[in-house]
């Protein structure tokens, strides 16, 4: 046997056991809905990007890190909205590579004024297993414990609904629903998960305030995480909240809206955003907290006008 990491192996038992939650955790989920929810492609009418990027537990080694980047944007040739997304989730020596692409079906829904999104997401999903272990026993050996690194790729596939109207938005959706077989190791099952998020804007309260409450709930079937937040958008433009993490964190966050003058690709809007989560958790013992910055942009096409030419029955 190479090397054995005991922080390691307290990791994997949390990490990539049958019963834990194996999707990358944001805090400003409600400014991620494309990654685990494929009905939300394009639903919002404009082209729109997303980086985020995310320390948690600043102060373990071997911290999780997490690094995601989505694109989605409607396609009215496709009658709905297409997206891509791309994130690394590393914790230790595990790493989650996931590459999906999304379509989503939109049917407008006069009653309410609002749009639901059906979609699905293909892609795949790579997990590996490194090498640089620190050796406790040089002699204990075991087949299971993959010393020398393993990796393994299979297709993934998801699934979501999601409703969207000026005043709010709901959405549900599974990821993972092929439950991919990579066949590296028992310790390593994917499991599916299940999201469920909702928000709502509320202006009634303040001049110049809007009041954002929104959920956000992922479960693996075994165990669950619950977010609740309120945040707050003052003049379209500077934005703020706090989230409790059931039984894991305390949540901050701030950003600011800012509304480009142009037209096109150069009159979106850019929204920079950065949350820090307090851990409550017996985790706060040896760490600081956990980092997350946010960077969004959006922006519409300008529909081109159609020119309607006559003649004059004068004239045939």
């Amino acid at each position: 046997m190479k090397k054995l990491l005991i922080f390691g192996f307290a990791l994997l038992g949390i990490c990539f056991s049958a019963k834990a939650q194996q999707d990358p955790q944001f805090s400003q989920n409600m400014y991620n809905r494309l990654f685990p929810n494929p009905g939300v492609a394009g639903t919002n009418g404009s082209i729109c990007a997303t980086v985020l990027g995310r320390e948690q537990w600043v102060g373990f080694e071997g911290q999780p890190g997490t690094y995601l980047f989505s694109a989605h944007g409607p396609v009215p040739i496709l009658r709905g909205g297409i997206g891509l997304s791309v994130a690394q989730d590393q914790i230790g020596q595990f790493q989650d590579f996931h590459l999906k692409a999304a379509y989503s079906y939109h049917l407008d829904i006069p009653a309410v004024a609002g749009q639901l999104g059906i979609g699905i997401g293909l892609g795949m999903l790579n997990r590996s297993i490194g090498s640089d272990w620190t050796a406790i026993d040089d002699i204990v050996t075991d087949p299971k414990i993959p010393d020398a690194g393993l990796s393994a790729t299979a297709f993934d596939l998801d699934f979501g609904a999601y409703f969207a109207n000026d005043d709010l938005y709901a959405g549900i959706s599974t990821t993972h629903l092929s439950a991919p077989d990579l066949g590296v190791n028992s310790t390593v099952e994917v499991k599916r998960h299940y999201y469920l998020m909702a928000g709502y804007n509320y202006d009634r309260l303040l001049p110049n305030v809007v009041f954002q409450p929104s959920l956000f709930v992922k479960s693996d079937g075994a165990s669950a995480q619950i977010d609740v937040n309120v945040s707050a958008v003052y003049n379209n433009m500077f934005w703020g909240g706090l989230t409790y993490r059931l039984q894991d964190a305390i949540v901050a966050m701030a950003g600011v809206d800012y509304k480009l003058g142009g037209t096109g690709l150069a009159g979106g809007t850019l929204r920079l955003g950065y949350a820090y989560d307090i851990t409550t958790s017996l985790v706060r013992t040896a760490s600081s907290g956990s980092h997350e910055l946010l960077l969004n942009y959006c922006f519409n096409i300008p529909k081109k006008i159609k020119i309607e030419r006559h003649k004059s029955v004068r004239f045939l």
